[in-house]
């Protein structure tokens, strides 16, 4: 038998960042962009589970997966919007490019502590570029494209080096959401 808890944290999770989410999906915010097809996949295999008496173990690990993932970038959201923001999620918006860069860095990040011959030397790197891309958010100065160039040569070079592909979650939710067909 499954265990449900999981489903409980998640009704929870998203009474208690509704205001958040409702206006980043109302706002068809950038910031949602990133994360919009996770979003939709958990819903619909949340409602699945409800309705659905052939839920499957695949569909909870995604359900899991997915609901783990949101929870960490919106946390990741509301830590600097507490921070720097003053709770203004509107002047956060406009940094929504900004935060994506921070956001992606923390998923590289990830990524590479799923790969098991990984380097002290390239997480740090990405750790450095994470605090120096929060610093900027924090202090509300442009991030310069130059970072954008560097986050991308350096995390090409480093999944190249490792013979790692690297596929965004956002891009394996949107598989799973055309073949659960709710696109």
């Amino acid at each position: 038998m499954r265990d449900e808890k999981v489903y409980h944290e998640y009704a929870n999770w998203k009474l208690e960042h509704h205001e958040l989410l409702k206006y980043l999906v109302d706002k068809n915010s950038d910031l949602i962009i990133r994360f919009k097809h996770v979003i939709d996949v958990t819903d619909h295999l949340y409602d699945k589970l409800i309705d659905d008496t052939t839920y499957t173990d695949e569909e909870d690990h995604i359900f899991e997966t997915g609901f783990y993932y949101l929870a960490d970038q919106i946390h990741e959201i509301v830590e600097l919007l507490n921070r720097a923001y003053d709770n203004n999620i509107k002047d956060l918006e406009n940094r929504a490019k900004d935060v994506n860069l921070l956001l992606s860095t923390i998923d590289f990040q990830n990524e590479l502590l799923g790969v098991e011959n990984f380097e002290q030397k390239d997480m740090d790197s990405l750790v450095q570029f994470e605090q120096d891309i929060l610093k900027k958010l924090e202090s509300k100065e442009e991030v310069p494209m130059d970072m954008f160039v560097k986050l991308d040569q350096m995390t090409f070079d480093l999944f190249k080096r490792l013979d790692v592909e690297y596929y965004a979650i956002n891009d394996i939710f949107l598989e799973i959401a055309d073949e659960l067909g709710i696109l």
